[in-house]
């Protein structure tokens, strides 16, 4: 199987939303948490446009390196998994940080 290389023409677009997709995602995961944290809405709703706008990076760098099969559904698999960290992250934390969560009492004796 011959992959096409990218186009020099098209090697910005590729290497340009490959970083929009990072610096995207973090700044999703900050709003979601900060939304959750602080109760706004506001930030709720910037965390989602901020995923659809990964979503549209993470199609063009698709497109642009001509990612077809098994390459396209990791890319899919990826931009789910973006979606959907944080979100696990945040229930992991909330459900370890409970106050009435004591799995270890500092000086006393363990069962």
């Amino acid at each position: 199987m011959l992959i096409e290389p990218v186009a020099l023409s098209d090697f910005f677009l590729s290497f340009f939303s490959a970083a929009l997709i990072i610096l995207l995602a973090a700044l999703y995961a900050a709003l979601f948490a900060w939304g959750k944290i602080a109760g706004r809405r506001s930030f709720s709703i910037a965390a989602w446009i901020t995923y659809f706008a990964l979503l549209v990076c993470v199609a063009v760098f698709s497109y642009v390196n001509h990612f077809s099969d098994h390459w396209l559904a990791l890319s899919l698999l990826m931009a789910l998994g973006y979606g959907w960290m944080p979100r696990f992250i945040w229930r992991l934390c909330a459900a370890t940080h409970q106050p009435d969560h004591h799995p270890h009492q500092p000086g006393g004796h363990h069962d």
